[in-house]
Order: structure tokens, then sequence, then C-alpha cells
């Protein structure tokens, strides 16, 4: 494998790479690249001879992905499926640009549904490259929607049902385990426990934004944000208990399409269902995790919640997470009882965690691996439920059984 002589961006975490990306298949396609990027004056670039399993290694390394991506399909068996891999740990607003051998219509088309941006057909030229590829405005033609980043809500039935320490573990993992951007955002003003659990100071970034929702870009969202390591970001809050506050219809609807922008997940931490703000919340997200309890007030919650947020205009999908957040088993509501009253399947029942939850939440860190086990097994349930990665491995298993069975 080699690389351009160009220089790439460092950070203090790892590879910056900010204008433009290329894994290509051959030394011919490679010289057609470094002509162009030598003509557009492009600084910080990356040719590699390589394929799409290259790209997906080492754009997962990467603090933020690059502006532009360009991928060679050459030996490619499943060029959707492998794009679809690459779309995972790629943010939201990257353009990318698949190079082929072949004039496919069908595969063009299927491409675009997915998201790329353009289809290129080899043997490259610079020329080619110039009407595909707007340097100067940071475009690629634009052929396809922008792909953009998921809002997921995450509510409870009462208060102390785990909602956020359920909510921000899986922000955790999406973002150190599955190498996903994600955008934390606590909507209890007068603060919640998000920050205190990260270990974090808010900096009431939450309440900049709303309060200046006519002059919101993504640069000024994005200095709002306190950061977690490279992936994981809060927006948060901590006014003062007695502060008014009120803003302007569709404030945070905005900045959830700014932050849409440029994550792959934005998760919203609801404490208070009826607030204004989680009303917006849940008429833009695209899914709700209820977290509820074993007890006979959240059964009854979790029909009246179940029906409130699924009935408006978006019908956002809504699962139920069945958490035990007390050491107590007598006089449980059964899980098969729950079930059958709320006439809902539970996603998952995440059990009870000992003092190790405690602890690590205390000391703003991560549940142990050793001692907490089955949260954290619970934590990867639901997160591989939400990228789809259970059906990934359902399939990978299927695959294997046939050839056994073959």
């Amino acid at each position: 494998m080699s690389t351009t002589g160009f220089n790439l961006t460092k950070t203090g975490t790892g590879v910056r790479v900010a204008d433009f990306i290329a894994f290509v298949s051959d030394r011919a396609t490679e010289r057609v690249l470094k002509t162009f990027v030598l003509e557009q004056a492009m600084p910080h670039v990356h040719v590699v001879i390589g394929g799409i399993d290259d790209a997906i290694a080492y754009v997962s390394k990467l603090d933020r992905s690059p502006l532009f991506l360009l991928v060679d399909l050459h030996n490619s068996a499943m060029p959707l499926s492998d794009l679809a891999r690459l779309s995972e740990v790629c943010e939201p607003s990257v353009q990318v640009v698949a190079l082929g051998d072949r004039n496919d219509v069908g595969l063009f088309r299927s491409l675009l549904k997915i998201g790329v941006r353009d289809y290129l057909v080899k043997p490259l030229t610079v020329e080619l490259l110039k009407r595909t590829i707007n340097v100067d405005d940071g475009k690629i033609s634009p052929i396809a929607t922008a792909r953009i980043g998921k809002t997921i809500v995450f509510t409870g039935t009462r208060g102390g049902v785990g909602v956020t320490t359920i909510a921000l573990n899986l922000a955790r993992h999406l973002a150190d385990e599955t190498h996903r951007r994600v955008a934390y955002i606590d909507l209890n003003l007068n603060g919640g426990a998000a920050n205190s659990m990260l270990g974090t100071t808010s900096n009431n970034g939450l309440n900049d934004v709303l309060q200046n929702v006519h002059r919101l870009d993504p640069q000024y969202v994005e200095r709002t944000l306190v950061a977690k390591g490279s992936r994981l970001f809060v927006l948060s809050a901590e006014m003062d208990l007695d502060a008014a506050h009120s803003y302007q219809a569709g404030a945070l609807k905005r900045v959830l399409q700014l932050l849409c922008d440029s994550f792959h997940y934005v998760l919203l931490d609801i404490s208070n269902p009826v607030d204004p703000l989680a009303v917006e919340a849940f008429d833009n997200a695209s899914r709700v995790y209820l977290v509820t309890d074993r007890t006979v007030f959240s059964t009854r919650q979790t029909i009246r919640m179940l029906r409130y947020i699924e009935d408006r205009d978006n019908n956002p999908a809504t699962s139920l997470l069945l958490n035990s957040p007390t050491a107590a088993s007598a006089g449980k509501v059964e899980t098969s009882d729950f079930t059958s009253a709320v006439g809902r399947n539970v996603l998952h029942e995440v059990q009870f965690e000992s003092k190790s939850l405690s602890i690590a939440e205390n000391l703003g860190e991560a549940p142990k691996e050793k001692s907490s086990t089955g949260f954290n097994q619970s934590i990867t349930r639901i997160a591989n439920d939400l990228t789809g990665q259970h059906a990934a491995v359902e399939r990978t298993l299927l695959h294997k059984f046939k050839l056994r069975k073959a």
C-alpha cells in the first residue's frame, strides 16, 4: 500500500484528514488523482492503493471524516453491502464518490439510493474529476439527497427508572466501540445527570443555541458542544432552578438539523415528556426508546406514553426497554403480564446491576466490564439493534449454516 507525499493534519488524538481521501486499485488511477489534487492545490489529501476494507479500517480511526471520499469498487463482490459498511464509520456529511469498471445503470441508481453522491466509470480523467468535485465550494454535483444522522429520543415512565444511565452508556458504546460520532443532548435545562455521569461540566450551550436560533450555523453549534473524547459530545444547560426559559418555536428542530449533518446519532435525554422542548424532540425523532420498570404504575404509564409518543405525524418507531433499577424482586409485575397489559413486546430487559454502576456514575466513568458484565451486554444488544448489527450477525450465521448444510 502506498500513499501520496502530501501532508495530513494531525490532532491530539489522531489524524484529521481535512479534504480528500481516495482508495483505488491501480497505479494509473492513482496518478490521475495525484495530478488532480496538485492542480486543485488541495493541501490535505490521502491517496492510497487499496479497497473498501482498507478505507473502512482507515476512516474508522479518524477523529473526523474527510470532506470527500473516493473508493474503488474493482475488487468488491458485493458493492452495496461494502458501501453500507463504509457508511457506518463515516459521518453523514461525508461526500462519497464510487469508482467502478462497468457502466451499470442499475448499480448507479442503487448507489444513489444509499447516499453515494456519484458513480464514475474508469478510465478516470482529471477533467471528469473537475466536473464531479467542486473544490472551491466543497461540494459534489448534487445528484442524490445527502445522508443525515438519526435523532434518537430516550424517555421514561417515571423518575429514577434509569433513562440517563442507559442512554448515556449507549452513547459511550456507539462512540467508543462502533466508532460513530454521537451528540448527546440533556434536555433538562436546570441540570440533568449527564454531565456528572460523564465527569464533564456544562457550559450552558443548549440555552445558548436555543436563544440564538436565528444565528445558528454548523460552526456555531459545534462550539457549544462539550467534548468527551473524540467522538462523543454533550449539549446541555445548568440554569438556576428559578430561572424562566422560553424559546422560539422550531428552535430545537433547527439545532437537530445542524447536528444531524455532522453526527451519526443525536441522542436526546428527556426527563419531562410534556415540556415544550420534549414535544418538539418527539416530533422530530426517528426512533424513541421508552424506559420502564416492572411496577403497576409504570405499566399504566407505558400504555399512556406509547399513545402520547406515537400519536403524532412523524409516528416515530418506539421500543420498550424494561429496566430493573432496584434490587427488590418480590412484588414486581411479571414480564409476561407486563407485555400482555401494554400489548407490546419488550425490546430488551436490563437486569439489576450491583454497586459497580453507582461507583462508575459517581466517578464519571464507564462501568467496568468485569464487574458490570450483564449491564454492558445489555447496552451492546441495544446498540446492535439501533445500528442494525444484529441483523448482520444473523445473516452471517445463516450463511455459515447454509454452507455447512451444503
